[in-house]
């Protein structure tokens, strides 16, 4: 898909300069809250919450992680309601912020979990990310909108990358020291208590960061059924396309995603990594995200120049063959676990700001909200798969190396780690080329990148100056 748009910021209908680069700056500063927030419920913490106090086996492990996902449906309620009444900024800030004030409710399980069998703690830690994550989707329906109101497409690759790395900055921050802070007080329940009270309050602080934003009243038109809410987006052949591959890619991602920090933390006798949280925690997530937190900047600039097309699909290639690097690493091979590791967070950004532009300027305009939230509700589907189906893999692990009489020294987690790779192979394969129109071409985004990249180094004049000999 080209990028056609053309607006600029002082032109932005409804704001005028001025308060445009308010709300701009409020939309950038707010996310460094949530991306600490993002950073302790989507990291180390919680997997060490699950594995080491809770002792959660790989199945219930895998339900606990589908919990959040399962409440998806609830976007097409906020959806249906931003469109019947045109606002999105009241909904946003007031289930947005319970969602994430909800939080402080798990931080209470460990801190009382004398009180509960283990059984219960499970499932009150269960039923609260369940409740909270219904409310973020339903308070969250309208945001990518009021965002699409607010952002010039201009800038929208720009903006969202830097966003994203200045996030990324807090996550890695926030990420290393709660990773740190449990392995010198192991498994302590005031511990657990005491991060996820803080992750809600870093989260429940990005949200009241958007109070000052004015809300745009978007034209209501006839209000669109619930049924209409499911069949109106599947119209578009380019929705269609994207969404499907969506689906397809996030099975093959979560199935695999959510088990590689317990892979790392298996003790070397159950042929796991052996290692402890914070080395677990900045391989898996501080190295990529300090990568992302680099490289976005650049990918974003590359979606506005070239398109969604060919950026999503260098950035695909790449994560449809790094599940490779995990099938083969071995227990003390730290320098390989860095580059498969950094790799990966080199190349999401792509994938990433690939799907932010389209939730943002990429969908129709007009019935935007339904748009993203039946895009956010496949997705929400894959993840409520893909993650148990990771779980019954690793589960069925054993067996599997048993049954195909595979040397020792293989952890159950390898068989997952194939079935994922054959999975995106086959999403891109088969999936991705009814993806997309547009006249973007996949050999151009190294030179893309390249270019932007040199733009801001001190050399950077005689890296253009090769690249154009080429």
């Amino acid at each position: 898909m080209e990028n056609t748009t053309t607006v600029s910021t002082s032109t932005r209908p409804g704001f005028a300069p001025g308060e445009l680069r308010q709300a701009l700056w409020h939309i950038m500063i707010a996310w460094f809250f949530g991306a600490g927030f993002s950073a302790i419920i989507g990291s180390a913490a919680v997997i060490s919450y699950l594995t080491k106090f809770l002792n959660t086996d790989d199945l219930t492990f895998s339900l606990i992680m589908a919990a959040g996902p399962s409440a998806v449906l609830f976007q097409f309620l906020g959806a249906y309601v931003t469109e019947r009444t045109g606002r999105t900024k009241l909904n946003f800030l007031i289930f947005v912020s319970i969602h994430r004030l909800l939080w402080l409710g798990i931080a209470l399980v460990p801190l009382f979990a004398r009180h509960f069998s283990p059984s219960a703690r499970v499932w009150i830690t269960a039923a609260i990310i369940f409740i909270s994550a219904a409310l973020a989707n339903y308070g969250g329906a309208g945001w990518t909108t009021w965002m699409s109101d607010i952002v010039p497409g201009a800038l929208a690759g720009r903006f969202f990358g830097a966003r994203a790395s200045l996030g990324l900055i807090s996550m890695v921050a926030t990420s290393y020291v709660v990773s740190a802070f449990l392995d010198s007080h192991p498994n302590q329940p005031w511990v657990y208590a005491l991060i996820f009270t803080v992750a809600g309050l870093m989260g429940a602080t990005d949200i009241f960061l958007f109070w000052p934003i004015r809300d745009l009243q978007r034209p209501r038109g006839q209000t669109p059924t619930l049924t209409e809410l499911f069949t109106i987006p599947w119209k578009d052949a380019t929705f269609r396309g994207f969404t499907l591959y969506l689906f397809t890619a996030w099975i093959a991602y979560n199935s695999m995603g959510s088990f590689l920090a317990r892979y790392c933390m298996d003790p070397i006798a159950k042929q796991g990594l052996g290692m402890n949280v914070t080395l677990t925690n900045v391989l898996i997530f501080v190295l990529p995200w300090v990568a992302m937190a680099v490289f976005s900047p650049f990918w974003g600039r590359a979606v506005d120049r070239l398109g969604v097309r060919p950026v999503l699909l260098a950035s695909s290639l790449v994560l449809a063959v790094s599940p490779i690097g995990w099938m083969i690493l071995r227990p003390g091979w730290l320098v390989f676990t860095v580059i498969v590791c950094l790799a990966g967070g080199v190349v999401w950004p792509g994938f990433e700001q690939s799907i932010i532009y389209m939730q943002v300027k990429g969908f129709p305009r007009e019935r935007n909200a339904v748009y993203n939230a039946t895009y956010l509700v496949v997705v929400g589907i894959a993840t409520m798969l893909g993650v148990p189906l990771g779980g019954v893999l690793a589960s069925l692990g054993d067996w599997t190396l048993a049954a195909l009489h595979l040397p020792a020294g293989i952890s159950h987690y390898q068989p997952l780690f194939v079935i994922s790779f054959l999975m995106r192979i086959a999403a891109l394969l088969f999936v991705f080329p009814r993806l997309l129109p547009g006249s973007g071409r996949l050999a151009q985004v190294p030179g893309t990148l390249l270019r932007e990249i040199a733009d801001v180094l001190p050399f950077g004049y005689d890296l253009r100056r090769a690249w154009s000999r080429k």
